[in-house]
């Protein structure tokens, strides 16, 4: 039962999941994770927080943990919450940069913000795996962003609907994110939704092959 996103960081040596951290987290004990700049995180003074987060990327590389590292993210837009639109969205694309750098997939953070999302991801002529992770949309944004190639990642609370487009598009992803529920219960609620077994649930190997 793979956990695509998780904040728990006692989660360590658990190789079925990745564990979100920051620049100043210790990176080791992860047998996977991801590092971004969190929307929430961007403020004026940002730039010297993304030259931290470049700082840690090459020591992850001359320690010989980029295989670790699974993905960057996670990052994006949030019109409810973080700083201004600009600064979110230059931070963004600097950290899309990073991405394109160390070949990794984006783990994404999107409120509100689909459409700059993904006017920003096609100016940068971005083509790595993109999931917009704790997708809670309806049906209708599910197939709009299935049908351009991207995955979709989904906690404990999610529409039923959704998710079945994203399990048949082979392109759906289950998470806990900063929740206290346990991946296992989510596969069990996706089991559900899904009329199936949670232990026969697939998810794509992105991250692990």
């Amino acid at each position: 039962m793979f956990d695509i996103h998780t904040h728990n960081k006692l989660l360590i040596h658990n190789p079925n999941a990745i564990v979100n951290c920051n620049a100043d987290d210790d990176f080791s004990p992860h047998p996977l994770f991801s590092l971004g700049f969190h929307p929430w995180d961007v403020d004026a003074m940002w730039e010297s927080g993304f030259e931290k987060i470049e700082q840690s990327l090459l020591h992850i590389e001359s320690k010989g943990l980029l295989s670790k590292l699974a993905a960057i993210g996670e990052i994006g837009l949030d019109k409810n919450r973080g700083g201004s639109m600009q600064a979110q969205t230059d931070c963004f694309r600097r950290m899309l940069g990073l991405a394109d750098r160390y070949a990794k997939p984006v783990i994404l953070h999107c409120v509100k913000a689909v459409d700059e999302i993904l006017l920003i991801l096609n100016e940068e002529n971005f083509s790595l795996p993109v999931v917009f992770h704790g997708f809670r949309g309806k049906p209708e944004q599910a197939r709009q962003l299935l049908n351009k190639g991207f995955y979709l990642s989904f906690g404990p609370k999610f529409n039923d609907e959704s998710i079945k487009l994203a399990y048949e598009a082979k392109r759906m992803f289950l998470e806990t994110d900063d929740s206290r529920v346990g991946i296992e219960d989510v596969y069990e609620l996706a089991g559900k939704a899904l009329s199936i077994s949670p232990t026969d649930i697939s998810v794509p190997g992105i991250f692990t092959s």
